[in-house]
């Protein structure tokens, strides 16, 4: 596949990204991808590059703003509401290039990147399909599980963070990922170390955020925008889901108009990796061949294009 570096305007700020592109005739489909909160685009996406490139598919991947290669100050901020701009300004950007067929973009978002891409999928019936993996689709359902001294941690530090960014200081960071016990946005079991392990190579990613967004987060709530998704959409499941319920996702999906659901014995993290991950992308080309109209391709063409690529990209 080919990687093209570009950026494009999300309101007044430069958002950086990746366009890759299969080795095929264009105008091509093309994906958008939503990533998951503070994740940046060498966050596990080239595999989906990778799978989604030699099925014949187009793939955009960009830094939020505040975030990786993107303009924003502070660093590390979560803005729901500029993380949504930012997924519109990407989709506005691939569907003005050449090499893209505006009538078939699509938009792919992963775990909170999931859950916008139900909310934008409900504002844009020019999508012609939306994927949703692992989705945080009910962020208050989340904080209702946390324990209560979780909780306080998290209201204090966002307090706290609030303040200095009203009177000019720098943010109060919390830990992104961590273990039980501490001051961090995800304390599930294994989530710091399943971030260390999608990442591919030296980035700018750091295991920190602005702890302001827990004052806001409960308030986001993804499921109440799927009864206005025009576009087909596939909610990928994880059964085991340790942030946000199985069942939300299950019912996001059912509430939909043109919406279905797979599921997945699989936590949060699994499905990033090995025969979860095969599975689960496989299950996202076999939705876009049938929803955005490419032809299927062989699996022996899949192959002999993954292997070559692979060989040429390492050497061999």
């Amino acid at each position: 596949m080919k990687r093209i570096d570009l950026s494009f305007n999300s309101g007044q700020e430069r958002v950086a990204a990746w366009l890759y592109l299969p080795h095929r005739p264009g105008p091509h489909p093309c994906v958008v991808v939503a990533h998951g909160i503070g994740a940046i685009r060498q966050v596990r996406l080239a595999a989906y590059a990778e799978r989604f490139s030699a099925a014949g598919y187009a793939m955009l991947s960009f830094d939020y703003r505040h975030w990786g290669e993107s303009a924003g100050q502070p660093r590390y901020l979560c803005s729901i509401r500029r993380q949504l701009q930012d997924i519109d300004a990407a989709i506005d950007c691939v569907r003005a290039r050449s090499e893209i067929d505006p009538s078939r973009v699509v938009l792919f978002g992963t775990s909170f990147g999931g859950g916008h891409a139900l909310v934008i999928g409900s504002r844009r019936p020019d999508l012609a399909a939306v994927i949703s993996q692992c989705t945080v689709s009910d962020c208050l359902a989340v904080a209702l599980r946390a324990a209560p001294r979780q909780v306080w941690q998290w209201v204090s530090a966002g307090v706290i963070d609030q303040v200095r960014g009203l009177v000019g200081l720098s943010p109060k960071y919390i830990k992104l990922a961590g273990e039980l016990g501490q001051n961090a946005l995800m304390t599930k079991l294994g989530a710091e170390a399943s971030y260390l392990a999608m990442l591919d190579g030296p980035s700018l990613w750091r295991n920190q955020i602005a702890a302001r967004i827990m004052l806001t987060l409960p308030l986001y709530r993804p499921i109440r925008s799927v009864q206005h998704i025009k576009p087909p959409l596939l909610m990928l499941v994880c059964q085991r889901d340790e942030i946000c319920p199985a069942s939300i996702a299950i019912r996001a999906a059912a509430l939909a108009p043109r919406g279905r659901s797979v599921s997945f014995d699989s936590s949060h993290f699994e499905i990033y990796f090995g025969q979860l991950f095969e599975a689960a992308t496989a299950e996202m080309l076999r939705f876009l061949d049938a929803e955005v109209g490419i032809a299927a391709v062989p699996a022996t063409v899949v192959a002999h294009e993954f292997v070559f690529g692979f060989a040429a990209n390492h050497g061999a």
